[in-house]
């Protein structure tokens, strides 16, 4: 995994919990923490192309609503 996407590990590997994505239709979702209950903003496409698809790889929650 390239470095320049190792600090969003956190997102996937269990180390800090409440992330999970919520679906939408106008993009790959949202990056959501639902115990902070505050959203993720990724700039840069790549990085959250890349965060997203870890998500899912790692079988993080893909949600239909904010919870």
């Amino acid at each position: 995994m390239p470095e320049e996407h190792e600090s969003l590990d956190y997102l996937w590997d269990g180390s800090e919990d409440g992330w999970v994505v919520i679906r939408s239709d106008l993009g790959l979702g949202t990056i959501y923490n639902r115990e902070t209950h505050m959203a993720l903003l990724l700039e840069d496409e790549a990085e959250y192309e890349h965060a997203i698809e870890a998500m899912h790889e790692h079988d993080r929650p893909f949600l239909d609503s904010i919870p």
